[in-house]
């Protein structure tokens, strides 16, 4: 069997993900990570209860409770709640496809999608929980878990 390409954390032990799948749903279960989402017309997200920290990060876009898009920030606050950090490509009528955040945005504009949320996992909580600093995580490190997290998505107990 093949191995995964990791940097300091070893998604390849079994130990490794049973101990991530148990952090990532930890931070799914508390309430102060979740903040309301919008849809900002013409081409933004738009974070409801004020800013999202400016901190590294993942985040978990949710229809309610179900989990729709994985994504990961370098700052969670200008990624979630800027027109700069949110537009995603929408305006710019030459490009050639959309992300996956255009469709949400799209999906709520046309009421497929009503209740827009975001769960957030801070990089230095994470870590923390870890035992790593989180300047130690490789910009792979932080892909993986981006995957990690996309994969396993609707495993985690969102409120």
């Amino acid at each position: 069997m093949g191995r995964l390409r990791v940097g300091i954390i070893n998604l390849n032990d079994p130990d490794v993900v049973d101990n991530l799948i148990r952090l990532v749903d930890e931070t799914a279960r508390n309430p102060s990570n979740y903040y309301r989402l919008r849809f900002k017309p013409p081409y933004y997200f738009e974070v409801i209860d004020g800013e999202l920290p400016r901190e590294r990060g993942w985040y978990i876009i949710l229809d309610g409770k179900s989990p729709l898009y994985v994504g990961k920030a370098d700052d969670l606050n200008k990624r979630l709640n800027t027109n700069h950090g949110t537009i995603d490509n929408f305006a710019n009528k030459k490009r050639k496809y959309d992300s996956e955040r255009n469709f949400i945005k799209k999906l709520v504009e046309l009421g497929f999608i009503s209740e827009l949320r975001v769960c957030i996992i801070r990089e230095d909580e994470l870590c923390s929980k870890l035992n790593l600093s989180s300047g130690d995580l490789t910009d792979l490190d932080r892909s993986n878990i981006e995957k990690f997290i996309d994969v396993l998505r609707c495993r985690f107990n969102y409120l």
